[in-house]
Parts: C-alpha cells; sequence; structure tokens
C-alpha cells in the first residue's frame, strides 16, 4: 500500500503543481521530454566528470545525475511557467498536466533506487501505467502541441488588436 502511494503521488504531485500554479501543461510536459533526452545523452559523459573527483561510488553518482537531468528541467519549467495560463485555458490545461504527471512517474520509477523501484514495478497499477506508456507519451504530445497552438495563437491575436493590425 505504502508503495502505491508513492506511485499516486509522483503521478498526481506534477499535475497539481501545473494546475495550482497555473503552469502551461505544455511546457511542463515538453520539459519532462528534454530531462529525458538529457538523461539519455548526457547522463553518462557527467557522470564520467563527476566520478573523476570521487574514489567510489560510480553507480550512486550516475544515478542522483540520471534524476537531477530528468527532474531539474521540470523545476525550472515550474518556475519560469507560473501564472502562465489562465481565465479558460486552465481548464483545456488538465489534459498536459495529467499527461505530464503520468509521464513524470513512468520516467521517474527506473531511476529510483531498486529498493524503492522494485515494490513499485510490481504492482498492478504500475504494470497498467506502463502498458499504457505509448498512449500516456503520444496523447501528451498531441495535447501540448495542440495546447501551444492555441495560446501561442491567441497571444499573437491578442497583439495584433492591440496594435490595430488584423
Amino acid at each position: 500500500m505504502t508503495y502505491l502511494l508513492v506511485l499516486a503521488g509522483l503521478a498526481l504531485l506534477p499535475a497539481v503543481l501545473v494546475m495550482g500554479l497555473r503552469v502551461n501543461g505544455a511546457v511542463a510536459f515538453m520539459s519532462l521530454c528534454l530531462g529525458s533526452l538529457l538523461v539519455a545523452y548526457v547522463a553518462g559523459d557527467i557522470t564520467d566528470i563527476l566520478s573523476s573527483f570521487a574514489a567510489h561510488g560510480t553507480l550512486a553518482i550516475n544515478q542522483w545525475v540520471r534524476l537531477a537531468l530528468l527532474v531539474v528541467p521540470f523545476l525550472l519549467a515550474i518556475l519560469f511557467a507560473r501564472r502562465s495560463v489562465g481565465g479558460s485555458k486552465k481548464v483545456t490545461n488538465a489534459l498536459p498536466a495529467l499527461a505530464t504527471g503520468l509521464l513524470f512517474a513512468l520516467l521517474v520509477v527506473p531511476l529510483l533506487p531498486a529498493d524503492v523501484q522494485r515494490p513499485i514495478q510490481h504492482l498492478e497499477t504500475w504494470r497498467q501505467l506502463n502498458n499504457l506508456q505509448t498512449a500516456v507519451i503520444l496523447a501528451g504530445a498531441s495535447f501540448s502541441l495542440v495546447f501551444l497552438l492555441f495560446t501561442h495563437r491567441g497571444h499573437h491575436d491578442a497583439e495584433a488588436k492591440k496594435h490595430g493590425k488584423h
């Protein structure tokens, strides 16, 4: 039951932060995508650099580097994009926010220490979420792209009206 709460927290906390701080869910989702790319392509080099300063513990260093590379872009997006969604867009922001939370859980769990990771991965809820991974990513990317297009288009139109341009 405890690990089910951990999994629920990993999925719900980012979604609640995005909605509560009125962060653009598309930006939050894309920041997790960026973090995932950093983990895949940069973590090894950073681990090598940091390991050269440490006498031992390369595995632990790699684990923390990977987790930091995933989470830091998300936290920066939360910090810099807060209060970027208002009005009627708050409701449509719920879909990218939910996708962000689910993606966060999907990406963070494999980076957790083994003694936390294994019990979570044995949960039926995790298996179901993991089986929906493709749907979460495709839906999140689609919602995010549409949300960004509508958000950007609305801002551009408002600026054009403000300056008397059509």
